[in-house]
């Protein structure tokens, strides 16, 4: 059996250390200490790594594509410090957020310069056959991630808010990234035609899959492993797949009761977090959002199989089998 996890904790270090590379080593401006911080609260890492296998799935090889892996990194991190500005988040990945350790303001700055040194580790048209393609790929994410925050906030007015438009909102929001990530990674290895449409296919699901086991998790892990507090969905009223499914399928009016007084009040306070988790679980709402994960997991691996076997598309695979089964 391959040691892919081994293979996965070396492109994550080459990726780690081109980000710190990035970094400038300045004290006249402080945000350049508040990018450390972000950079180096750990996390997942997951779409820094794929970039570097989906460049090997293709023929590449996956370490000449570590600046693009360094650059999708970056602007994750970026939505990460403007969301947690507007979901008034005091926590993440287990430390306090760059808004509350320092300011919104300088958050905000943060996040707007983040976006510029993204871009910078992007190859041009002129050093790369696909370099356009590249950088268009990263501009598609930027654009899809705003259009998905924007629907994201807009939920929470809007009564009818469904389960289709829940999956429009994280296709947008959590799959553009992932999406990118994969993609940059096929065009830097040219990638045929027939590649890159399996190779989205596969990333859109599996983005799909990740933020359904996200609102999972949510509500779930520990959070110490987590990072972030439990339940949170909950306080802040976040309209997840869990909850819309929920109001489809509760019935005694204890239950229709509490999630109405969810939804009205856009969010519960925290002692309400319990009976919540209480009623998702009773409702089967948690059971359909596993089984919901499940089917986009297994969408992910089906479209691989139509990629030219080999180490890298296997260790794909192997990345879906990890996600699927994380406590955090």
């Amino acid at each position: 059996m391959q040691d892919f996890q081994l293979q996965y904790d070396l492109f994550l270090k080459k990726a780690e250390q081109k980000i710190v590379q990035t970094i400038p080593e300045s004290n006249e401006f402080e945000l350049y200490e508040q990018f450390r911080y972000i950079m180096s609260g750990g996390g997942k890492r997951i779409r820094p790594v794929l970039t570097m296998v989906c460049a090997g799935a293709v023929g590449a090889d996956p370490e000449e594509a570590t600046s693009l892996a360094a650059a999708i990194e970056i602007l994750h991190n970026f939505t990460l410090v403007h969301d947690d500005i507007m979901d008034r988040s005091p926590i993440r990945r287990g430390r306090e957020t760059v808004h509350i350790k320092w300011n919104e303001a300088s958050a905000i700055l943060l996040g707007d310069i983040m976006i510029g040194y993204a871009y910078k580790l992007l190859p041009s048209a002129k050093a790369h056959l696909r370099g356009q393609e590249i950088q268009n790929q990263l501009t598609q994410a930027l654009i899809e991630v705003c259009e998905g925050q924007v629907l994201d906030m807009d939920s929470s007015d809007n009564p009818d808010f469904s389960i289709d438009d829940y999956f429009n909102m994280i296709n947008k929001k959590t799959s553009s990234l992932l999406a990118a990530s994969a993609l940059m990674g096929a065009h830097f290895g040219i990638a045929s035609e027939n590649e890159i449409r399996v190779i989205e296919t596969f990333a859109r699901s599996l983005g799909i899959a990740f933020q359904l086991q996200d609102d999972l998790l949510d509500l779930t892990a520990e959070q110490l492993k987590f990072g972030k507090k439990i339940g949170q969905d909950i306080i802040e009223g976040k309209k997840t797949y869990i909850v819309l499914k929920a109001k489809e399928l509760v019935e005694t009016d204890e239950d229709i009761n509490l999630l109405g007084k969810f939804f009205a009040e856009k969010g519960l306070d925290e002692k309400y977090i319990c009976q919540m988790q209480d009623l998702l679980e009773r409702s089967g709402a948690i059971k359909s959002t596993k089984s919901e994960m499940t089917n986009r997991f297994k969408t992910a691996a089906d479209a691989l199989s139509s990629l030219k076997d080999g180490y890298y598309k296997d260790m794909l695979v192997w990345m879906i089998n990890k996600l699927s089964g994380r406590e955090y």
